[in-house]
């Protein structure tokens, strides 16, 4: 099926095979934000970017926990973005840096699930691919069996 590209939904590639998608909270339900959404606000994709992040930060301050799993840290916020928060640089360099001196590594099989750990541990490595495993084909809204490790303020797939 072909739309306009007035009706397409507004996607910003992040590289590696990353991709941002925004969403509305319908109440119900999630809508896609539109291009034509973006000119009847008169927004660029930056700006929709800047808010959608800074509305990513005030539902973490308000919802987020993170719990120890063994070697691992699973992240819970209520069971829709936990894989967005990758977008979201206060989470990796402040409030969670002290967790992984070496750096992260993380999976998000799910939009609903996100993990972390250091990035030199092999348990770690092991743990994270194990949840992408027992996650693979058995998720709502699947994203990638691939892990991630933080680079500066991107990221880059484990195993490029």
């Amino acid at each position: 099926m072909e739309l306009p590209d007035s009706e397409g939904p507004v996607i910003c590639a992040l590289g590696h095979r990353l991709l941002v998608a925004y969403l509305v909270d319908q109440g119900d339900s999630f809508a896609y934000v539109q291009y034509r959404h973006l000119a009847e606000a008169d927004m660029t994709m930056e700006q929709l970017h800047a808010v959608a992040v800074q509305n990513l930060a005030a539902l973490a301050e308000e919802r987020l926990e993170v719990r120890q799993y063994g070697s691992i840290y699973a992240v819970l916020m209520g069971g829709t973005f936990e894989a967005s928060l990758v977008l979201l640089e206060d989470f990796w360099s402040e409030w969670y840096s002290h967790l992984a001196p070496s750096g992260f590594v993380v999976a998000f099989p799910a939009r609903d699930i996100l993990a972390f750990g250091d990035a030199s541990s092999v348990e770690v490595i092991g743990e994270l691919n194990q949840v992408c495993q027992r996650c693979n084909g058995d998720v709502d809204h699947p994203l990638t069996n691939t892990l991630y490790r933080r680079d500066g303020s991107s990221w880059s797939p484990l195993h490029d």
